[in-house]
């Protein structure tokens, strides 16, 4: 009889075929990580079940009469594996694996568990008699496994702490998982595609590194004291990249000292220095916002078919007969320079999805630079630098922290792991970049006040912590030259604004902006004057980072204004932020951006916040626990579908609204039909990224006031929403809701 895998087109693929396609191709993926015997077992071993008569019965059934979960088969491989000679740790692991490579990593369960998803449950039901005989005349049982590596028993030593040794081990098992699920995916892909998905090969970071080297022979010759000091910061990254003798590092540049492009020379010039033995670099960045931005700057240094963006706004050229390389690439992260944002790097390294984790076996051997690392949330402070703390330890990855404002991660780290400063003239640097002043206004101030205050100045930002009284602010200055920034505005939308802020500054122009924190990170505006409302010290630097940026303003002149408004209560997240801000006031005056600020500001937002609000991990020694509850991984249960389903760096409830209305009759007409693909529930992954770009995200309140009125409709079966009425939508200010007998109040 032949055992097929997959039917396509009249060709077959034998199940042997598969299998072992697929343990090369896995093999290869571990072996960046010293499992690579390990990774070719489970790859052939993974579709064991598919030698049933039942799944050989399905797979000959006419297309339109297969229907998914009608032959499961992962778990014949799974209970194959697990009676496999072996460790009890790779046997386990190898379980895991295999068990999720379909729906994803289960939890361990309990011992009781007889029924349900669990990986224990699913080790009680029995493998049809059939498949042994199969898999034994196919020659294709698995003898023995592997030892696992010194790190494995290193974690599940008894004088480990329990938390410490688990999340070692679910770190190693989905890199295993990602390894199989990755080459299953390739090899089905090409199979089923008949080889016309080419995945063109990118060029190496050798390349990367001599493109990098000719684009800055143009810093050569420095002509004014900006150019050199920045022109200096570079060669400093570019020499400690060549020592390249630590692991991990902090690059610490005030704003406007060129960090991204010298943090990328440091990455290629460390990948030389360790004879390129790392594959890629991966640049980690806060916002969606300022992603785009960073992009565009490596694609002009390297080359833009070697840079992939990775998050939800990006949208690639895919035709019906060829995908973008691009998106092949961001699936699984195999090109040589990827730019994505924290929710999606540490996302996906707590996933438990195939289509999460398939890309983690090309983060090991990675250089990754975590872009304003301030910015990650304190409250997954603690999880989220232990993995960063497994990445370099077990998993080759170099990594570097970069801010205008290093928050206080040692405490994270081990001292074997702290991180080694890549510019150490941060004091000198301090003084030197130092192009505005800081001016504290300590009475309260009406929004009229305030409004006039701006309007007193022909180019000023504002910088507010909520998108209500931006909006208020707003309705309060002169039409000419005013601008409104917030994510009420979908994102070519929030592009095009910027475009015309720009072009108004650098052209003399009246420009008044008043935003949310939206544009204090990362986004390239250069304005004379700011205006910031309280808030985190972090915030507050980054935002006078926007304030004669480019240095072509007399200092003493050039003002962040930090301000309160009369009758605002700050939310507890804001608050406490705040507090912390106020008492480094009164301890540093006005040099809040003094490095002992920072470092004071930090130290004490850290030692007052919860930062690991999940309660994954044990305590830090010396610190005091969040909770009496014990740590979700203070047992060896490893709950990978729980910790995934946790997980989610933005708490964010809320429900994108589509906007399907624009100035050009062919762009709105595209948007109506991507309406109507959401409607119908056919919309393609093409479609949805678009749909994205021009997408509102608002909480369910929010959303209901909107479909109470008419205004817009929501797609239960996409879990979006199709705004109705373009009045609804204001060419200023983006989303209008709130409405009231037919007038509205800007959220």
């Amino acid at each position: 009889m032949d055992y097929l895998a997959h039917i396509a087109d009249g060709r077959c693929q034998s199940v042997k075929e598969h299998l072992l396609r697929t343990g090369d191709l896995a093999a290869y993926f571990g072996q960046e990580f010293g499992a690579g015997e390990m990774c070719r077992i489970l790859g052939k071993t993974h579709d064991l079940g598919k030698y049933s008569q039942a799944f050989q019965r399905y797979i000959r059934l006419p297309s339109e009469q297969q229907h998914r979960g009608m032959a499961p088969h992962a778990d014949t491989g799974m209970q194959i594996l697990w009676h496999t000679a072996g460790e009890v740790a790779q046997r386990l692991a190898a379980a895991f694996a295999v068990a999720g490579h379909h729906s994803g990593l289960p939890n361990l369960g309990n011992k009781s568990d007889m029924v349900g998803g669990s990986l224990l449950a699913r080790l009680r039901r029995e493998i049809p008699p059939d498949v042994f005989t199969s898999v034994k005349a196919e020659g294709m049982m698995p003898t023995a496994l592997p030892k696992g590596p010194m790190s494995l028993a290193a974690a599940w030593s008894k004088d480990k702490e329990v938390s410490e040794a688990s999340f070692a081990y679910m770190v190693y098992v989905r890199m295993l998982f990602s390894s199989l699920v990755d080459a299953d995916f390739l090899d089905t892909e090409q199979f089923m595609r008949a080889g016309t998905i080419k995945r063109v090969s990118f060029v190496s970071l050798r390349t990367l590194k001599q493109r990098l080297d000719a684009y800055v022979q143009r810093f050569a010759h420095p002509t004014t004291p900006l150019a050199e000091r920045r022109t200096a910061i570079l060669r400093s990254c570019i020499a400690a990249g060549d020592a390249a003798r630590y692991q991990m590092y902090q690059l610490t540049v005030p704003t406007g000292g060129g960090k991204t492009i010298a943090s990328l020379a440091f990455a290629l010039h460390y990948a030389a220095a360790k004879k390129f033995q790392h594959k890629r670099v991966i640049y980690v960045i806060p916002y969606t916002a300022i992603i785009e931005q960073t992009a565009a700057v490596f694609r002009g240094i390297v080359g833009a078919e070697n840079v992939v963006e990775h998050h939800h706004q990006v949208s690639w050229d895919d035709t019906e007969s060829q995908p973008d390389k691009k998106r092949l690439a961001a699936e699984n992260w195999d090109a040589p320079l990827i730019v994505t944002t924290n929710v999606q790097f540490f996302e996906s390294l707590f996933a438990n999805k195939p289509s999460r984790c398939r890309k983690l076996h090309n983060i090991a051997g990675s250089i990754v630079i975590f872009d304003e690392a301030q910015m990650i949330p304190v409250s997954f402070l603690r999880p989220c630098m232990r993995m960063v703390q497994e990445l370099a330890m077990h998993y080759g990855c170099a990594e570097i922290f970069c801010t205008a404002t290093q928050p206080s991660l040692q405490q994270f780290f081990p001292t074997s792991y702290q991180q080694k400063e890549i510019c150490p003239q941060q004091q000198e640097n301090y003084q030197f970049f130092q192009r505005c002043r800081y001016e504290i206004i300590d009475e309260p101030l009406s929004r009229e006040k305030l409004a006039a205050y701006l309007q007193e100045q022909g180019q000023v930002l504002c910088i507010v912590n909520r998108k209500q009284t931006a909006s208020e602010l707003y309705d309060l200055l002169p039409p000419e030259g005013r601008f409104y920034l917030t994510t009420n505005l979908y994102p070519v939308h929030r592009q095009r604004v910027l475009y015309e802020i720009r072009q108004c500054l650098a052209t003399g122009k009246t420009c008044r902006l008043v935003a949310t924190s939206l544009v204090e990170a990362g986004v390239d505006i250069d304005f004379p004057a700011v205006w910031r409302e309280m808030a985190g010290l972090d915030n507050i630097i980054q935002s006078a980072g926007r304030c004669n940026r480019e240095n072509r303003h007399n200092r003493a002149e050039s003002i962040t204004h930090v301000f309160t408004l009369q009758d605002i209560r700050y939310p507890q997240y804001i608050r406490q932020k705040v507090e912390i801000t106020q008492r480094v006031l009164q301890r540093y005056g006005e040099k809040l951006a003094a490095p002992e600020a920072i470092a004071y500001y930090f130290q004490e937002l850290h030692q007052l916040s919860e930062t690991d609000a999940l309660h994954l991990l044990a305590p830090l020694p010396g610190t005091q626990a969040g909770t009496a509850a014990p740590p979700l991984l203070a047992t060896h249960r490893f709950p990978f579908a729980e910790v995934a389903a946790r997980f989610h760096l933005l708490q964010d409830d809320t429900i994108p609204v589509l906007v399907p209305f624009a100035t050009q009759s062919d762009e709105e007409e595209h948007l109506q039909e991507l309406a109507q693909q959401l409607r119908l529930g056919i919309i393609t992954r093409k479609g949805m990224r678009k749909a994205a770009l021009h997408a509102v995200a608002v909480y369910p309140q929010v959303l209901q006031e909107l479909i109470d009125t008419g205004r817009a409709e929501q797609i239960d079966k996409m879990h979006y929403a199709v705004l109705m009425d373009a009045d609804a939508y204001d060419d200023d200010k983006g989303l209008i809701t709130n409405f009231t007998d037919g007038s509205g109040i800007f959220f």
